[in-house]
């Protein structure tokens, strides 16, 4: 973020360097998401205001001189800011294409700065690649290119040194033609856009996006669906003898995907319909009962939590690199599924498992089943 804003910093400074004015440049960020760039921008003078979709929690904590503003911006209609000197688009996803637009049809003197990220067009859907032999980003970056200069930019590059592969900026700031043609080129600007999408009419993404990683399905549904796929699981007798010698645990065999979803009732497919990765995330999900790996699904093989054995070390390590303090670490612990839904219970013995380290309970705990998180308190 601070790259950014030391090449808007230095580009502001030589353009007031070059029109011998003091005043400090404007701007409008569009798609302003956490408003750090507003929030830097505006501490260095230059007055701005940041529009968004949706509020931040992080912007209640920037002082009062930084203006972030709630609001769905509609390009396609009078989305215009005639008195902004700067439009910026960073990271501005389904308004990519509309930053240079945006900036020509507000005023003659409007400049722009656009560093994208996702590839949309007009009309808010996915960008389709042109041209096989670049990538969709490298592609992408050549039709920002071409709408800059349909609306009459000369348009410089820029590649920033920030820590990600799409880091090419535009930047608008003077124009091809003189300002007496400035209506004669926003006809044409509207040609191109009708040339694009059938449809230009903008369609703004929800303020609120629903979260669709299977999390937020009813857990009636949820304990249904990992009844009937544990069942057809164990229903492939296998006996886990080299884990768990004389115990004579089912571990059960292993299923395709494509098998289980046969197995599921239509009315709970259709719950997982609108979800990403449908049932094997919901799977992924349950990741203390199943292992999913390459389509293919099988139970997860308890293991059990033992002080000095191999895992107990791993969730040390992990504990030591997340933590760079000396905060303390609780581990997440909850009881043994198997111990109350498998056939044959639990492989290991609810004696021989070590109390919790934060809670001691009557079932037994299994690593399979811990996170590491950290504790604020000390």
């Amino acid at each position: 973020m601070w790259n950014r804003c030391v090449t808007l910093l230095l580009l502001w400074k030589q353009e007031r360097e070059e029109s011998g004015s003091d005043a400090l440049q404007s701007f409008v960020d569009l798609g302003c998401g956490n408003g750090l760039l507003v929030y830097i921008l505006a501490s260095e003078g230059h007055p701005g205001v940041g529009i968004d979709l949706r509020k931040r929690k992080i912007w209640d904590c920037f002082p009062g001189n930084v203006t972030l503003r709630v609001e769905s911006i509609d390009p396609s209609g009078n989305a215009l800011f005639p008195d902004t000197d700067w439009i910026i688009g960073n990271h501005s996803d389904e308004l990519s294409p509309w930053i240079p637009v945006l900036a020509a049809r507000s005023a003659y003197r409007c400049r722009y700065f656009l560093l994208p990220c996702c590839a949309f067009e007009f009309d808010g859907t996915k960008f389709q690649r042109q041209n096989s032999s670049v990538s969709q980003y490298g592609d992408f970056l050549r039709y920002a290119k071409q709408i800059s200069a349909v609306c009459g930019f000369e348009t410089a590059t820029d590649r920033l040194k920030i820590p990600s592969t799409k880091r090419t900026c535009l930047i608008g700031s003077e124009r091809t033609y003189r300002e007496d043609q400035f209506e004669e080129n926003l006809a044409k600007i509207q040609t191109f856009i009708d040339s694009r999408t059938p449809d230009t009419t903008f369609k703004a993404r929800p303020a609120e996006e629903r979260v669709r990683n299977c999390t937020k399905i009813s857990r009636s549904v949820v304990d249904e669906i990992v009844r009937i796929v544990f069942e057809a699981l164990i229903a492939k007798r296998h006996l886990a003898e080299e884990h768990f010698p004389g115990k004579g645990w089912n571990a059960g065999g292993t299923l395709a995907i494509g098998e289980l979803v046969r197995l599921i009732p239509a009315d709970r497919l259709a719950a997982l319909k609108s979800e990403c990765g449908g049932l094997q995330t919901l799977l992924r999900n349950n990741h203390q009962i199943f292992s999913v790996l390459n389509g293919t699904v099988q139970l997860r093989l308890p293991t059990r939590r033992g002080i000095g054995s191999k895992t107990e070390e791993e969730l040390k390590r992990k504990a030591k690199k997340q933590n760079r303090g000396n905060r303390m670490v609780d581990l997440k612990e909850r009881p043994c599924w198997f111990f109350g839904n498998h056939p044959d219970g639990c492989p290991f013995e609810e004696e021989d498992s070590p109390k919790p380290l934060a809670l001691a309970v009557h079932l037994p705990i299994w690593t399979t089943h811990q996170e590491v998180q950290s504790n604020p308190k000390r």
